[in-house]
């Protein structure tokens, strides 16, 4: 009895050292500069996805103070979470999300999240567990996969971080710290419930339907959480602690029923409960071969559903668009349907993609102004961007194409950059124009986004392009 007690004091005492942990690192991030190259953007990555990871880790390893896990086990399947998040970040997968994004109804975006994205995740990190160490006599009381869980998951968040502030590499410090903070928290609580369910099986024997069981608890909290998330980042001006807060209530109910078992699982461990028998301390020691088949199983036939729904929403929203009639000006294009669009009366049209992250949505807009007066093309580019360059001194033309042409008209190309303010502070953004002259009309065709995020867009504004046809009277 004591010992329950002293046990349960210490993983309060352990929770509210983690918290405080935690919002010390997002603290100190806040005072790190935004870095000014690539070598200081890599460290970055590095500090912010692996300090988190190491926190929350700690709190369960030291725990298991009685019997630790080995920690070049620990530290293995760790690397392999890493391994599988590489995976999820791949060419592969990342197109998915995008495919989701074009569906306007909000329970049809949670349904494919949930069985495409949230089952490959959850899949890959579950398998890390049981391919590196479940096999292994290290494996052999309740609290272990619940503790190789966590490694896996941790491994997977530390990788998401990475590559969110290598991709976004104008992200300022605090954003990147407390998308972190919600890749440690999330994918952490996650994977040790998929270690604990995965521990049951080996051993209490449990069968394929308590397997199916837990990998569904997790995937369903996945999905959910990553579309709160979006809904919850999707407006002009977003905050990354709506983000955060999201992350902490979803951590803070998994980790309360959590905390429960595993303290329980650790008095169980250490014969203060008598529930464990001598058969189940049996299983223990080897997992069943046919049980191993079963699992297997399971993990690759969620796996391939996974990337058949996936597969099958990329075909589904496959030149899915709206078409642009021309109602502000004479001018028809296509644009993706899940952009929100915005018109003016002095002939703009704006396209958001609010579903994006970062601190700056990507954006379409087409513009058009009355010249007063015949000039060549080039030259109202030249004048119009020597404006521009003194209006904004952060304003920077990285190339300038000419000898173009859209719907059989001239046009000139102009890619740039320029340093944004956000809700959140500054966001280097990077963007192409390309003038198109009509007549006595300057059309003005602009695409912009985050550059970490600016070539993944390019492809659409590059089909609205393509896409566009003058009708009667757009010169005039």
């Amino acid at each position: 009895m004591e010992e329950a007690i002293s046990l349960r004091r210490s993983i309060w005492v352990s929770s509210l050292i983690t918290l405080v942990s935690l919002a010390v690192f997002i603290g100190l991030a806040a005072l790190i500069p935004v870095p000014a190259d690539s070598s200081g953007i890599v460290l970055l990555g590095v500090f912010l996805s692996v300090i988190p990871a190491l926190i929350w880790l700690g709190f369960f390893y030291q725990q298991d103070r009685s019997e630790p896990e080995p920690k070049r086990l620990v530290a293995r399947v760790f690397a392999f979470g890493a391994l599988a998040a590489a995976a999820v970040t791949s060419p592969i997968v990342i197109p998915i999300e995008g495919a989701i994004s074009q569906f306007p109804s909000l329970p049809v975006r949670l349904l494919l999240t949930i069985l495409s994205i949230s089952l490959i995740q959850e899949v890959l990190k579950v398998a890390m567990v049981r391919y590196v160490v479940l096999g292994t006599d290290e494996f052999d009381r309740h609290p272990d996969g619940i503790v190789y869980g966590l490694a896996s998951g941790l491994g997977f968040a530390t990788v998401l971080t990475a590559d969110f502030v290598l991709r976004s590499s104008g992200v300022i410090p605090l954003a990147g710290a407390i998308r972190a903070v919600d890749n440690a928290l999330v994918h952490g609580a996650l994977g040790a419930v998929s270690g604990y369910y995965l521990g049951r099986v080996k051993i209490d024997g449990k069968k394929l339907g308590w397997m199916a069981q837990g990998l569904g608890i997790v995937t369903l909290l996945n999905g959910v959480y990553q579309v709160l998330r979006d809904e919850l980042s999707s407006r002009l001006a977003f905050n990354p602690w709506y983000s955060l807060g999201a992350a902490f209530v979803l951590a803070l109910v998994v980790g309360a029923v959590l905390f429960a078992v595993f303290r329980r699982a650790l008095l169980r461990a250490r014969g203060d409960l008598t529930t464990v028998s001598l058969q189940a301390h049996a299983r223990s020691l080897e997992m069943p071969w046919d049980i191993h088949l079963r699992y297997d199983a399971l993990l690759i036939g969620a796996l391939v559903v996974a990337l058949l729904v996936g597969l099958g929403t990329g075909i589904a929203v496959r030149g899915r668009a709206v078409v642009y009639d021309g109602e502000e000006m004479p001018v028809w294009f296509r644009y993706p349907a899940r952009w929100a669009i915005q018109t003016g009366g002095s002939g703009e049209v704006t396209l958001r993609d609010l579903t994006a992250g970062g601190l700056f949505k990507p954006v379409l807009a087409v513009t058009n102004e009355k010249l007063r007066s015949e000039a060549p093309l080039d030259f109202l580019v030249v004048e119009r961007l020597a404006r521009i360059e003194q209006q904004d001194p952060f304003y920077t033309q990285l190339s300038r194409q000419e000898g173009m042409s859209v719907d059989g008209y001239p046009a000139i190309r102009v890619e740039y950059e320029y340093v944004a303010a956000t809700a959140n502070g500054p966001s280097v953004v990077r963007g192409v124009e390309t003038y198109v002259l009509v007549g006595t009309r300057l059309y003005i065709f602009r695409y912009e986004a985050e550059r970490g995020t600016f070539e993944e867009v390019l492809p659409r504004y590059e089909q609205l392009l393509k896409s566009v046809q003058f009708q009667a009277g757009a010169g005039e």
